[in-house]
């Protein structure tokens, strides 16, 4: 499979003032390849969303490289940055004027203007995505009246009609019924099977372990383990990084469980 993203090295945090730096986790490698789908688990507060949007070239880096087939984001321009690479937030648009299909087509803001000079090829884009996932009976309504899950369907409609090789996705089954988290699963996955590498964070360590090819894996004390779930399990990095004195993970039965 192809090599789509490499990191070298890499350190995320923050610059708090001038020659001031907060940092959360360094040394960071690890290479996505084309299909690739990969979870990001940790406890709060050990820098999942921040390495998201530091690989988004939304935060910038503290050292270290990332490297989008083999160019350095630094040298790419935010332009080409986003036909590599297609990000859904925690935030969604709160404009009461909105519809879905507004939402879809400004996907297609690297390839020209957002609202002028749009092709039928764009349109196109934007109704196969909406297709893909389930929303192209909702795309006249107003965005703002949908549910929580009909919003992320949406969101990540845009991300496909983005028409990038990476998806990136900071807690996309937050706020989701039980249901609809595996529903979100199974059409990443799909994604992924199709060809899109696909990176998220979660908290949902059982759905991670289920539906992901890698996982990726923060824990305090600068910890970065990366593997397949088998191979999580097999070396008991969720409990040396989830460590709790009333639950314990289960690797057998894939879940937490009181001590």
């Amino acid at each position: 499979m192809k090599e789509l993203l490499k990191i070298e090295n890499l350190a995320t945090g923050y610059e708090i003032a001038k020659n001031k730096r907060l940092f959360i986790h360094s040394g960071i490698n690890a290479t996505v390849k084309s299909g690739e789908f990969i979870s990001i688990l940790g406890l709060n507060g050990t820098g999942k969303s921040t390495l998201l949007k530091t690989i988004a070239g939304f935060n910038k880096k503290l050292d270290g490289k990332i490297y989008y087939d083999k160019s350095e984001i630094g040298d790419i321009s935010i332009k080409e940055l986003a036909k590599k690479v297609a990000v859904v937030l925690t935030s969604k648009p709160d404009d009461i004027y909105l519809t879905p299909e507004n939402i879809i087509i400004t996907g297609r803001y690297p390839y020209g203007s957002i609202f002028k000079n749009l092709k039928n090829e764009d349109f196109s884009f934007v109704h196969k995505a909406a297709k893909q996932t389930g929303v192209e009976n909702l795309l006249e309504r107003k965005f703002v009246t949908l549910s929580d899950g009909e919003k992320q369907r949406v969101m990540i409609a845009r991300a496909i009609a983005q028409s990038t090789p990476l998806i990136l996705l900071d807690e996309p089954a937050a706020f989701i019924d039980s249901p609809g988290k595996v529903e979100l699963m199974l059409l990443l996955r799909k994604l992924s099977k199709n060809g899109k590498s696909v990176i998220l964070t979660t908290h949902d360590v059982e759905l991670a372990l289920e539906y992901s090819d890698t996982l990726w894996i923060l824990g305090k004390q600068n910890i970065f383990e990366s593997g397949s779930p088998r191979e999580i399990l097999k070396n008991d990095v969720i409990n040396k990084v989830f460590i709790s004195k009333t639950v314990k993970f289960d690797n057998k039965e894939k879940r937490f469980k009181p001590v």
